[in-house]
């Protein structure tokens, strides 16, 4: 079942060339996610603002994570849990 969250939150990522993003590791509610698998990304916009996005697991579960880079800020957006 996805549910969406719409959460600022803290990730580590890998910034490399050509604005290639890649994220590591994610807190959410205190809880510390280790990425182990990036399953897609995409670019899109909102107003003016590049968003840099990725469907990733943990392993067990999917979560949809959005850097926006004009306001430098990460959010999960939606959490597909495993079940």
């Amino acid at each position: 079942m996805q549910e969406k969250i719409k959460e600022a939150i803290i990730v580590a990522a890998v910034f490399g060339k050509e604005a290639l993003i890649r994220p590591v590791w994610f807190v959410w509610r205190g809880q510390k996610y280790k990425i182990v698998k990036v399953t897609y990304s995409w670019i899109d916009s909102e107003g003016s603002a590049r968003r840099y996005n990725f469907s990733v697991t943990d392993g067990a579960n999917l979560y949809e994570l959005c850097y926006n880079s004009k306001h430098l800020f990460w959010q999960l957006v939606t959490v597909e849990m495993e079940g």
